[in-house]
């Protein structure tokens, strides 16, 4: 990537956290959802202080979710006081963490685009992917869907890069796993990574990448998951609590 190119993500990702952090400094307030009140600052709270020993469904059944991406919403609203300036903070930090993957995507979807055109087009296509009223609605809250989305969009940059082989399929698939760990709904993607593991015009599927498809989804996940699913596993007997309960058992 060049100089130009470099500072043309830089600048796009700095003028989209600028935005986003005028919303709630514009309002005066953050969007406190009920989720937020009933297990969004809950979970902050126990991906800090695991309370096993304390509450009992102390948030109804969402308090067993993946909590360590509620964790900095709930630190900035602890450390500045003040709903509009942690509104702010926490927005400007999701555009921050969603505009370059998708700056990227752009980029690779359009390589032959030069010079001025080339930066409109992929500014464009960044204001297209983030114009969704769920996305904008997301930035201003405290709900972790655009945080758990970003490796997925890391993936899919990968994925489009050209010449990539096993080891970036590996590597794009353990984002891909570390996604499904963040939320476990994001798992319905997965099997997408199969069109990465077809070979156009061939009627066949190479072992290889397959093999790296499969090892890289399975340890990113696992490596993300882990410290949560250790803690469920512990006191349920099952780490995916209260999902899947009859392949487990436990409580």
């Amino acid at each position: 990537m060049t100089r130009a190119l470099a500072l043309e993500a830089f600048v796009l990702t700095l003028l989209a956290a600028l935005a986003a952090a005028s919303i709630p400094l514009a309002t005066g307030y953050f969007s406190w959802s009920w989720d937020a009140l009933n297990h969004h600052v809950y979970l902050g709270l126990v991906a800090q202080s695991p309370r096993w020993d304390l509450d009992v469904v102390a948030a109804s059944y969402q308090g067993y979710q993946y909590p360590y991406l509620y964790w900095p919403i709930y630190r900035l609203a602890l450390w500045t006081g003040s709903g509009a300036a942690a509104g702010a903070l926490w927005s400007a930090f999701q555009a921050a963490m969603v505009v370059p993957p998708v700056w990227l995507i752009g980029r690779r979807l359009m390589p032959d685009a030069a010079g001025w055109q080339g930066v409109a087009l992929r500014s464009l296509s960044c204001a297209l992917a983030v114009a969704s009223t769920v996305i904008l609605i997301g930035v201003e809250t405290s709900a972790n869907d655009l945080l758990a989305a970003v490796p997925l969009l890391w993936a899919i940059a990968l994925m489009l890069r050209p010449g990539a082989g096993s080891r970036s399929a590996a590597v794009a698939a353990a984002l891909w796993g570390v996604a499904a760990a963040f939320k476990l709904s994001n798992a319905i993607y997965l099997p997408v990574l199969l069109l990465w593991w077809w070979t156009p015009h061939k009627p066949w599927f190479p072992p290889r990448r397959g093999l790296a498809i499969a090892l890289g989804a399975a340890l990113g996940f696992g490596l993300a998951y882990a410290p949560w699913g250790w803690q469920l596993w512990r006191l349920t007997g099952n780490p995916f609590y209260p999902f899947f309960g009859s392949w487990f058992g436990g409580a």
